[in-house]
C-alpha cells in the first residue's frame, strides 16, 4: 500500500525542486518575514526574555499511507526545547473539514495559546514538510491568533544548524480565556462545496486556485491514494505546489514560482480560493502569498476531496474538469 501511494507520488512530483540557495527567509535579514521564521531567528528568540510559544505538529497514525509520517512517540523521542505537543487529528481528521470553532478553540487553550501568543508551528513531512504546519498554524489565524509563524524548513532546519533538542514529553500551561471573540477572520475560511457554489454567486470574480501538482491538476492521476478520482473543479486555474519550497523544504524564492502564477492571471489584487487535495498544501500557500502582498485570500477547507464526493452525488452542481484549460483539445468538463 504505501509502495502504491510512493508511486503516485513519484508520477505527480516530476518538476524538480529549487536548489538549496533559492529561499524566501534568510536569517541575515534585518526585517524578518511576518508568517514565516527561519531557526536562527527561532533560536535567537528563545533564549530572550518573552520567547514563542513552539508547536510540534505530528499526524496520528490514520488510515492513510504515508512515507513519512511523524507521531506523537516520535516527539517524545525529540523536539524543539519546551515544544508544545499537537497532533493534527486534535483540529479534524485527515481528510475531513476542520472541528467546530468552539472545539478549535478549547484546543489551542489546553496548548496555552490564546489571541496575544505568538506562536511557532514546525513539522517534518518529507517533501512538504511546510503543509502539516500551515494548516494548524491556518487554524490559529483564522480563530484569532495575532502572530502566528511556521518554522521555515520545519524540524530538519533546527537540526541541520545544530541547535539542542529535547526528549521526553511537555505538559502545555492551559489558558481558560482566548481574550478574542472567535473566529476573529471568519470570512477565511469556506468550509464545503456547497459554501463555495454560494460564495461564486456572490463574487463572480473570485477565483479557484488549486495547489495541487501539475498531474493532478490535469487529471493525470488522483494525486494521493485517498482521493477518489482523477480531476479538478471545474473552472480551477493553476498555482501548483512542486516549486514552492526547494530542496531542504524552504519556502522558495518568489521569482520561482510568481511568474507561472501572472501566467495563469493570479494577481495580487484578486479574490483567490485556495484549495489542493484535502487542504493542506493550500494553507502553505496562503501564509506565502499574505507574505507577499495578496490582499483577498481564502482557503477551500474541503478541497478537491469534498468537492468530488459532491460530484458523484449531483455532477451539474459540483462539475469536474480534466486536462490543460488553455488546451481546447486536451480540456474537458464532465457535469452529468
Amino acid at each position: 500500500m504505501v509502495d502504491s501511494h510512493q508511486h503516485l507520488r513519484n508520477e505527480n512530483y516530476t518538476t524538480s525542486q529549487a536548489p538549496a540557495t533559492s529561499r524566501l527567509v534568510m536569517g541575515e535579514r534585518q526585517i524578518h518575514p511576518q508568517f514565516f521564521a527561519d531557526a536562527q531567528w527561532l533560536h535567537q528568540r528563545l533564549l530572550s526574555h518573552h520567547p514563542p510559544l513552539v508547536i510540534d505538529v505530528t499526524r496520528g497514525k490514520g488510515n492513510y499511507p504515508l512515507d513519512t509520517n511523524r507521531t506523537a512517540e516520535d516527539f517524545a523521542k525529540a523536539h524543539i526545547p519546551g515544544a508544545i505537543h499537537l497532533n493534527t487529528d486534535e483540529l479534524g481528521e485527515f481528510k475531513d473539514y476542520f472541528v467546530d470553532v468552539e472545539t478549535m478553540k478549547q484546543i489551542f487553550l489546553s496548548k496555552g495559546v490564546t489571541a496575544d501568543t505568538q506562536v511557532v508551528f514546525y513539522s517534518i513531512y518529507a517533501r512538504n514538510i511546510l503543509y502539516i504546519a500551515s494548516r494548524m498554524a491556518f487554524a490559529a489565524y483564522y480563530l484569532g491568533v495575532q502572530d502566528v509563524k511556521i518554522l521555515d524548513g520545519g524540524f530538519q532546519a533546527w537540526q541541520r544548524a545544530g541547535y539542542p533538542i529535547e526528549t521526553g514529553t511537555t505538559s502545555p500551561d492551559i489558558v481558560t480565556t482566548f481574550n478574542a471573540h472567535v473566529p476573529r477572520y471568519p470570512d477565511l475560511l469556506i468550509r464545503t462545496p456547497e459554501d463555495v457554489l454560494t460564495a461564486k454567486a456572490k463574487d463572480p470574480t473570485l477565483k479557484l486556485v488549486s495547489v495541487r501538482s501539475w498531474n493532478e491538476f490535469i487529471g493525470k492521476n488522483e494525486g494521493h491514494q485517498w482521493n477518489k478520482d482523477a480531476g479538478e473543479i471545474a473552472g480551477a486555474i493553476y498555482a501548483g505546489d512542486e516549486k514552492l519550497a526547494n530542496e531542504l523544504g524552504e519556502i522558495a524564492a518568489p521569482n520561482v514560482y510568481q511568474g507561472d502564477w501572472e501566467d495563469w492571471g493570479i494577481q495580487p489584487t484578486d479574490h483567490l480560493l485556495l484549495y489542493c487535495g484535502t487542504s493542506w498544501r493550500s494553507a502553505t500557500l496562503f501564509f506565502l502569498m499574505k507574505e507577499l502582498g495578496y490582499q483577498h485570500l481564502q482557503l477551500f477547507d474541503g478541497s478537491w476531496h469534498k468537492w468530488y464526493l459532491a460530484h458523484e452525488k449531483d455532477p451539474q452542481r459540483f462539475p469536474i474538469q480534466r486536462g490543460d484549460p488553455r488546451d481546447k483539445e486536451s480540456y474537458e468538463v464532465i457535469d452529468e
